[in-house]
């Protein structure tokens, strides 16, 4: 397959994945690989991650680089023909804003909204630095990629809005693309086309505590912190006091990658243990589930739940993977309202969409699924259906049609002027524009128009013969006579040629390089500066509030000074008072002592008189006897 698809001359599409991929992967992971998979069907792919993928894929070569270091992405660049990234890659390598291949960058995670709920907890500082941080590599992505996927509509729309700020939809662009397909268009998350098999019993007759009669309501993906597990717990004594035998199964392992932790999963074991329903009615599976063993989990579960707050995140996210794990599985969903999955639900009658947060209208449709079985079998068979229209091979269409077209660079009007400036020759034709990056100054945007010409230029080819006797009869006498004395020095120039665009690439690549470390640099003192400015401007505000509460001290020690003196004539006048009170004390010690001796000497008397006592009593029995005894 890869023979033919190098003899068709189709560009070998490199997938740049920020996340894992392998057995056990989350759904960037997912994505990615899926991509790939689909993709390798019609053109060379390699995708690579930041670790070791431990996957294998017909047409797939793969391959791991390290977070950072532009020197292990640099091998796959120069094999790749079309750059298929995830937007937050341009974080740790920028330079991939300089390539002289067409970019396509996936923004199907808005990273932005999701660190808005993620540090909604953190110190402001670092909440802001985020934020900045946030925002500039968005400005980054918007100005550096070529084509853009997003996962919805709405997400469309929003970031539409964002690359008309930025400056990227243009006159020349909308007369060539009125709707902007070519530029961003729609990439959701998709499903496999074959059916979920069971496997291999997970959880009913497995886990203690789920027998095969129970019900189980399944939350199928993490527990992250702008998702409501909560509400979902808390209507859970509701439904237990209706039914029993239901039991909540939380799919809660730890993300197999790098993520950061998550406050969420210990803050729902909390409350489940607080209501007593912890290991009995609510059980947490505490293992990330490997990527082809879900199917065993999701054809366990009757009703699958996936919740979420109120926000940005939720309004602009994906259709989440664990909702569409739901249709492929045919599960009736009770979902929160307000993002895309909500709008399928309703639309489609696949289960039930609850306010986000209202724990009692969460039990009822959950009571409601549970007590109606035959509601449960009709959402299911809708879920079902709606699942083949999300199948990968559908959902990449997009994608997979830039780059079959071998992809395209977006000119932008600054690398325009620069060409307009260069000889006719050298100028780069309408059909291999360059493209343009706001890091980059106009002499680094001047080298990259050269290198586009001189990659194309740079090999002399023989003339092919033209229709016509006469041009034939030329081309006849050019082969036969002069083509051997000629050819050898076209040989020997074609080499230098190639020796010196190499040479001109490799130096290219080095300056991109020093560029992007000069613009990190540039960026990181951008940020000192505002830190520090923020920080100048938080000392100058404290010492204007300072002023005050000084001011208020000096009155204070005004005034505490006649109490002083009030306190020192006090001291004064209680010292006879302290050697009268003295005196006192020593008397009444002297008079204890003297009470205490006639205590003892009144015990002493009392003793003498027991004893007396005694020896009367013994007198008198004596007598006693002598008298009654015998005679």
């Amino acid at each position: 397959m890869v023979e033919e698809q190098a003899a068709q001359g189709l560009a070998r599409v490199l997938i740049i994945s920020h996340d894992v991929v392998g057995r056990r992967m989350a759904g960037p992971g997912i994505r990615y690989w899926e991509m790939a998979r689909v993709l390798a069907a019609r053109q060379p792919v390699t995708l690579i991650a930041p670790r070791t993928i431990d996957l294998e894929a017909v047409g797939v070569t793969t391959g791991s680089y390290t977070w950072g270091e532009p020197d292990s992405l640099a091998p796959f660049l120069r094999d790749a023909g079309i750059v298929v990234a995830n937007g937050y890659v341009l974080l740790p390598h920028p330079e991939l804003a300089g390539i002289r291949q067409p970019l396509a960058l996936d923004l199907y995670d808005p990273t932005l909204l999701e660190n808005l709920e993620l540090f909604r907890e953190a110190p402001d500082e670092q909440r802001l630095a985020q934020n900045r941080q946030d925002t500039g590599i968005l400005a980054r992505q918007l100005s550096a990629g070529d084509f853009f996927l997003c996962a919805t509509e709405r997400q469309r729309d929003l970031y539409l809005g964002a690359l008309m700020a930025a400056g990227r939809i243009t006159p020349h662009r909308i007369d060539g693309d009125p709707v902007l397909r070519n530029l961003i268009d729609v990439v959701p998350f998709g499903l496999p086309s074959a059916e979920p098999v069971r496997q291999h019993a997970v959880l009913r007759g497995v886990i203690p505590g789920i027998d095969a009669e129970d019900i189980i309501v399944l939350w199928t993906g993490g527990l992250w912190d702008w998702l409501d597990p909560l509400t979902l717990v808390q209507a859970m004594p509701r439904v237990v006091a209706c039914h029993p035998r239901t039991r909540l199964v939380f799919l809660s392992g730890q993300h197999p990658g790098d993520a950061a932790p998550m406050r969420m999963p210990e803050a729902t074991k909390a409350q489940a243990a607080a209501l007593g329903l912890l290991d009995r009615h609510i059980i947490f599976h505490e293992q990330w589930i490997p990527y082809t063993q879900r199917a065993d989990f999701l054809l366990d579960a009757d009703i699958a739940v996936s919740l979420h707050r109120n926000g940005l995140e939720t309004a602009y996210a994906a259709v989440r993977s664990r909702f569409l794990d739901h249709l492929w599985a045919g599960l009736p969903s009770v979902v929160s309202e307000g993002d895309a999955a909500a709008e399928l639900v309703q639309r489609h009658g696949l289960g039930r969409v609850v306010k986000p947060g209202d724990a009692e209208e969460l039990a009822t449709a959950i009571l409601a699924l549970i007590e109606d079985h035959d509601e449960r079998r009709a959402c299911a068979v809708r879920a079902r259906h709606l699942a083949a229209t999300f199948i990968w091979e559908r959902c990449i269409t997009p994608l997979a049609l830039w780059c079959s077209a071998g992809g395209q660079k977006d000119q932008s009007a600054l690398a325009a002027a620069v060409q307009a400036e260069l000889p006719k020759d050298d100028a780069v034709p309408p059909e291999a524009p360059v493209a343009a990056d706001d890091d980059l100054s106009d002499a680094v945007t001047t080298r990259h128009v050269a290198l586009a010409a001189l990659d194309k230029h740079w090999h002399v080819d023989e003339p092919k013969p033209r229709m016509g006797l006469l041009a034939l009869l030329r081309y006849f006498v050019i082969r036969q006579f002069v083509r051997p004395f000629v050819w050898p020095l076209l040989e020997q120039q074609n080499a230098y040629n190639a020796a010196s665009a190499k040479a001109f690439y490799a130096l290219s690549e080095t300056s991109d390089r020093q560029q992007s470390l000069l613009q990190q640099a540039i960026d990181q003192t951008r940020q000192l500066e505002t830190r520090f400015s923020g920080q100048e401007a938080r000392v100058d505000a404290l010492e204007l509030s300072v002023r005050p509460l000084q001011a208020r001290v000096d009155a204070l020690e005004l005034s505490v000074r006649p109490l002083q003196a009030r306190v020192d004539a006090l001291e004064l006048s209680v010292r006879p008072l302290q050697a009268r009170v003295d005196a006192l004390e020593g008397a009444t010690r002297e008079a204890n002592r003297q009470i205490a001796a006639l205590q003892q000497h009144a015990l002493d008397l009392d003793d003498a008189d027991t004893t007396l006592a005694e020896l009367l009593l013994i007198e008198a029995t004596g007598a006693r006897d002598k008298t009654n005894g015998p005679v």
